[in-house]
């Protein structure tokens, strides 16, 4: 399964570096998980805010029974892609834990059903 990759931006040029960037970056989560349907990627710059959170990124991943989020503002556009890249790590890691019991639970009752 592919994951369609929407980008949304706010006074920002959306070079092809940074796209390529971005891209790389969220395609790292199909690592976890092949059940990834979407990523949306909004990205945002706004010089009115204090200097330290300029830039402001939310990305958040669609999965068939969930949405994972990560947002982050920061001063520079790699800081606020690593800081919502651990974020969305650890509720994938989460995620992914609380999958793979939900099946062993699964297949331990069909197996119960079974020889029961």
């Amino acid at each position: 399964m592919s994951m369609e990759i929407k980008y949304f931006i706010q006074n920002v040029t959306l070079t092809g570096e940074i796209k390529e960037f971005l891209h790389e970056k969220i395609q790292k989560f199909s690592r976890f998980s092949n059940k990834i349907w979407e990523a949306r990627v909004d990205l945002s710059y706004n010089p009115g805010h204090s200097k330290d959170q300029v830039f402001r990124l939310e990305i958040n991943l669609r999965l068939p029974d969930k949405i994972l989020r990560g947002v982050a503002r920061a001063p520079d556009l790699q800081t606020a892609v690593n800081t919502v890249e651990k974020k969305l790590k650890r509720q994938m890691e989460k995620y992914k834990g609380a999958w793979e019991a939900r099946n062993r639970r699964t297949k331990k009752a069909v197996r119960h059903k079974k020889t029961g």
